[in-house]
């Protein structure tokens, strides 16, 4: 993801054949097919995700390995009562920002509104933390989690400024209003494709803000 934020698309990218075979869980919000639509093309040149067909989405949970695979279904339920406690989240993207290290830049659309976002990702973190305890205590990012939708990923120090030229220039709708109505968890083994394990339904009969 290996930077504060962590990107989802990084840690599939990376993965290390050698290593022993072992399972990672990851949570994420999926954009709608809209964003789909107007962001493939710059994808499809600048996020190696794309390839990886990891659909365009803001990480609620970076991925993390699950050292007892037993626990998925705890995890699992733990998710569900988050869902259940928060009501859907209208998002705002609003222009792009940039996550910068050398030869591993970042480029990503902005949250407007950043604050139900992080309330969503604490209630993930603290339900996590009652699962396992504190041994993954340093998977949670909390303080440091910026959510933001990837668009550009493991781009060299050339491929950013073109990125940012193009954006700059209004080569591409960088503006989107919608409402998240769930979030997913995803699942795999090393060198396996990630698969959609469950998707949680906020709770639409909470009024946003109680």
């Amino acid at each position: 993801m290996s930077a504060p934020w962590g990107q989802f698309t990084r840690i599939l990218e990376t993965l290390r054949p050698e290593a022993a075979p072992q399972q990672e869980y990851a949570i994420i919000l999926d954009a709608p097919p809209e964003i789909s639509e107007a962001l493939d093309d710059v994808r499809r040149r600048y996020d190696p995700g794309f390839k990886a067909k990891v659909p365009p989405h803001i990480t609620v949970k970076r991925p993390a390995v699950l050292a007892d695979p037993a626990r998925l279904e705890e995890v699992r339920k733990a998710m569900r009562a988050v869902a259940a406690s928060l009501p859907p989240i209208p998002v705002a993207l609003k222009g792009f920002g940039s996550f910068k290290a050398p030869g591993r830049n970042v480029v990503f659309l902005k949250v407007e509104n950043e604050a139900p976002l992080c309330q969503l990702h604490q209630r993930v973190a603290a339900a996590l933390s009652e699962v396992f305890g504190n041994e993954q205590a340093d998977h949670f990012e909390n303080g440091n989690y910026h959510p933001h939708l990837t668009i550009g990923n493991e781009l060299s120090e050339i491929d950013l400024a073109v990125l940012e030229h193009e954006l700059l220039s209004g080569g591409y709708r960088l503006d989107f209003d919608f409402t998240i109505t769930q979030f997913t968890l995803y699942v795999h083994d090393t060198g396996k494709p990630w698969e959609s394990i469950e998707s949680f339904s906020f709770n639409p009969r909470i009024n946003p803000g109680t």
